[in-house]
């Protein structure tokens, strides 16, 4: 019995770390706070409890609701990158303005940067589909004896690629003394923010083709 409840949070685990990896703006989040050594523990907590949150969501049943409703996959497809492109935008005007260093010293900062956890953790589109639309609807397909099993080893990627991440970039902390090499990170960022919207476009145009067929 023993394997068989490994496999199933090995399932969960590794399908979460494949999903997670991929930077969106949450990462970018965490990147900024933790090569700045800004507050970046606050913000990690928070990413994870919105993912953990989120895949309950969706394997209770938002997820396979959602999968069964293919022109609202589109929507939150193109709201995702709708989403992204803004993010990227307000990378590179930061960039192109010379305000990409962040500021570690004001007196409002930490308060506004947990705000703006809270809405990258919950009212982003692109973690949604990670979470509750890919996550969510593979583990509730999933008999309901073997859903909590998968939905741990998922949460378990959340909290093991938050606390890398942010571990890792604390270790960069002297590359980011300068502001051309901030104004880098965010034209790199926003290069990137592109590329995974112009993906999410790609695959909304795809099944907006399944459901006018």
């Amino acid at each position: 019995m023993a394997p068989y409840f490994s496999a199933l949070y090995l399932e969960g685990l590794l399908l979460g770390m494949g999903l997670f990896a991929a930077p969106g703006p949450k990462d970018t989040l965490v990147i900024r706070q933790g090569v700045s050594r800004g507050p970046v523990w606050g913000v990690v907590a928070i990413c994870i409890v919105a993912d953990v949150l989120l895949i309950a969501l969706g394997i209770t049943g938002l997820g396979s609701i959602l999968e069964r409703r293919p022109t609202l996959v589109a929507l939150l497809l193109l709201s995702g990158a709708a989403y992204l492109l803004w993010f990227g935008a307000q990378r590179l005007l930061a960039c192109l303005r010379d305000q990409s260093m962040p500021d570690t010293h004001g007196g409002n900062s930490q308060r506004g940067l947990l705000r703006t956890a809270v809405v990258l953790g919950f009212a982003n589109p692109y973690a949604w589909l990670d979470t509750v639309v890919l996550i969510g609807s593979i583990g509730a397909a999933k008999p309901a004896s073997q859903q909590a099993l998968f939905a741990a080893g998922a949460m378990t990627a959340s909290l093991i690629w938050f606390v890398a991440l942010a571990l890792g970039c604390q270790r960069l902390t002297g590359l980011f003394r300068t502001p051309a090499v901030w104004r880098w990170l965010d034209a790199g960022v926003a290069i990137l923010m592109v590329y995974l919207a112009s993906m999410l476009i790609a695959d909304s145009l795809d099944v907006f083709e399944v459901v006018l067929k």
